[in-house]
């Protein structure tokens, strides 16, 4: 089985450095001509896929419908969903260290273990992305899927990989570019190894 991952492309809230989380925000022209990109990309490698997966989010399918055949089913699987950020959603950073001076500076102490206000616990959002990806493996087992490409958000990526390779990488060192792809390979999650890394 391999296991195709995209980062999804860019929006206006990335161009403003905003915290968006949960917030739907869709793909803007850059955004949708990466995702073009990423779709050219895996044509000129050969690539057909038994099935695609992406987030609940807009902004993951937008960028998933063009690398598909018509044909192929899309699942919508909200587990892949980017860490929810609460109040913080939609500010940028110096928006958030001027309303909240305190809860900033915890975070950027504590990044995995200070909730911001009405935020997701990073590790409450860690188990649901590491339960949505068994998801897919399993069922790609069952379903003898060879090619799986999946469209998430940094975040959930980066514990993916980390996931995937028992790794104990740097977690803010871990990159998924948009427009390109990156490919493990395994047939269980016990021994997944990445192949490539953001192709193209």
């Amino acid at each position: 089985m391999r296991l195709v991952f995209a980062r999804h492309g860019e929006t206006e809230w990335n161009l403003q450095k905003k915290f968006y989380g949960l917030s739907d925000v869709s793909l803007d022209d850059k955004g949708l001509l990466q995702a073009q990109h990423l779709a050219n990309t895996l044509r000129k490698n050969n690539w057909q896929f038994d099935v695609g997966y992406c987030s609940g989010l807009i902004r993951t399918y937008q960028t998933l419908k063009p690398c598909l055949n018509p044909a192929t089913p899309i699942v919508k699987l909200p587990g892949l969903n980017e860490k929810g950020f609460g109040k913080w959603e939609g500010l940028d950073a110096d928006e958030i260290e001027a309303s909240y001076p305190k809860e900033w500076q915890l975070w950027l102490n504590q990044p995995f273990d200070y909730v911001p206000p009405e935020a997701e616990d990073f590790y409450q959002f860690s188990d649901h992305v590491k339960r949505a990806i068994d998801q897919i493996i399993s069922v790609g087992q069952k379903n003898n899927y060879q090619n799986i490409l999946v469209v998430a958000h940094l975040g959930a990526l980066r514990i993916i990989d980390q996931y995937l390779l028992n790794d104990t990488h740097e977690f803010w060192d871990i990159h998924f570019d948009a427009g390109c792809y990156t490919e493990f390979s395994g047939d269980s999650k016990q021994n997944f190894k990445l192949v490539k890394r953001n192709v193209g």
